[in-house]
């Protein structure tokens, strides 16, 4: 029993698009950055089954966990929910609120799901109640190019518009989670389209695309590799051609690179939490999926 949390008494529920605000405040309080509406109603409330849920200190939200719906890239095309908007206000952190938390969102929501997704921040490690040998973790590498100042070149680019003419090209066998044109459609036409552009590279009868979006860095612009679709076999060549044409680019690697052309910006680090049992072999291929960054909120406008 924790005393220190029975104190507290606190309530627990689903968020509303009514609860925006409080969800607003404490977002600004964990992040220092603002969220919009528009990104609340579209990321928990455009589907039947994303969620938040939050923990109250009488009628004060004081923590938070959103829950993602997404579908898993297997035979069954499993849905599983990806963990995101995960905040404790600061006071009522190391009390055991989120782990609290957490623990009635699997009682009540997780029964019939076989995974979950987490992408852990340096203020929360809780998982679920899930013990160590029930969660695999891998690390990701953040980088960007290193040039000298270099106006990025807008003409060489897809509206976003034209997925609609590509979608036909969009089986990602290789991809953590399942990605068809509806998930494409959802994530990159019905958010701010305006945000992204489609790049594409042709070699023999081969065609690859990578979605992209405009980050500013301190005075420097760059693009940032969100997505892939199309050929496998000729990425690398899409990839190299990319940075030759662009220069500077953001994007996240499996591996980690050795070279003066590059400069680490962070790790990522995805766990996934084994509601059911899964054999040793069945978990370790999980790791051998794709991830992008399209698939976390990093660079996702808010």
């Amino acid at each position: 029993m924790n005393s220190e949390l029975d104190e507290l008494k606190l309530n627990y529920r689903k968020l509303k698009i009514s609860d925006y605000y409080q969800f607003k405040k404490l977002f600004k309080s964990s992040f220092n950055k603002k969220i919009s509406r528009h990104f609340y109603k579209w990321r928990y409330f455009k589907d039947k089954h994303s969620f938040c849920y939050g923990a109250f200190k009488s009628s004060t939200l004081i923590a938070n966990v959103g829950m993602f719906s997404v579908k898993l890239n297997n035979n069954k095309g499993d849905k599983v929910f990806s963990r995101h908007s995960s905040m404790v206000l600061k006071k009522y952190r190391l009390k055991g609120v989120f782990s609290s938390l957490l623990n009635k969102v699997k009682k009540k929501f997780l029964k019939k799901n076989n995974l979950v997704v987490m992408w852990p921040n340096k203020n929360n490690f809780a998982n679920f109640g899930l013990n160590r040998d029930k969660i695999i973790e891998k690390k990701y590498y953040l980088y960007k190019t290193i040039s000298k100042p270099y106006a990025l070149n807008t003409k060489k680019l897809n509206s976003i518009d034209e997925l609609n003419n590509f979608k036909h090209l969009i089986n990602q066998k290789k991809s953590f989670f399942y990605k068809d044109f509806n998930y494409f459609k959802k994530r990159y036409l019905l958010y701010r389209k305006r945000d992204y552009y489609i790049n594409k590279f042709k070699f023999k009868n081969f065609e690859s695309f990578f979605i992209l979006k405009f980050h500013k860095e301190s005075s420097q612009k760059y693009f940032v590799i969100l997505d892939h679709f199309g050929s496998e076999k000729i990425i690398n060549k899409h990839f190299s051609s990319l940075i030759k044409s662009q220069k500077k680019i953001i994007f996240l690697s499996q591996k980690k690179i050795t070279s003066s052309n590059t400069k680490l910006l962070n790790n990522i680090y995805l766990k996934v939490g084994f509601i059911k049992t899964y054999t040793k072999i069945k978990k370790k291929n999980f790791l051998k999926k794709q991830i992008f960054l399209g698939d976390t909120d990093i660079f996702i406008t808010i």
